[in-house]
């Protein structure tokens, strides 16, 4: 399983590049998504766990303060839910929204960075061990390293993959 954290302030497209991911990846994917706030619904037409399974993930879970969305009426650990998710499920993808704190210093993820502005790289990346992949799809900082298109992500998360 190749496991991938999107990490970003809000309205930096996380959702929108995990969407469009959904189109393209090949074999069967699960997303986990953060959820910031306490009472929040799930799989509520328009919400992004609504919008992920219905553009391609196989499985959705939503990790909120007061609860895991499975439907669990408590909050699970993350790792949990990832050996859940694995087992369960078998996915080749999980990809994670959010969850920067969680992940900084894991080896077996991908962190992919998305900065909205050039000035938010060095906050973003700050204290995140490898592997991670800066996407300027937004920003356009094209800093060296730097990916801008949905293709060049895939070949370069393929790439951590065959090492």
């Amino acid at each position: 399983m190749i496991t991938i954290a999107f990490i970003g302030f809000r309205k930096s497209g996380k959702t929108t590049l995990i969407r469009e991911l959904l189109h393209v990846v090949k074999g069967r994917v699960a997303v986990i998504k953060r959820i910031h706030d306490y009472g929040q619904e799930f799989d509520v037409r328009g919400k992004d766990t609504w919008v992920f399974s219905r553009e391609g993930a196989e499985t959705v879970i939503g990790l909120a303060p007061d609860k895991t969305h499975i439907l669990f009426n408590r909050p699970i650990e993350l790792n949990k839910v990832i050996n859940m998710i694995s087992e369960l499920a078998k996915p080749d993808y999980l990809m994670m929204e959010g969850f920067s704190d969680e992940v900084k210093d894991r080896s077996d993820v991908i962190k992919v960075i998305l900065p909205r502005s050039i000035g938010e790289v060095e906050e973003l990346t700050n204290g995140v061990k490898p592997p991670l992949i800066i996407y300027c799809g937004l920003c356009k900082c094209r800093l060296e390293g730097c990916v801008d298109s949905v293709n060049e992500l895939i070949n370069r998360i393929l790439s951590y993959e065959a090492n």
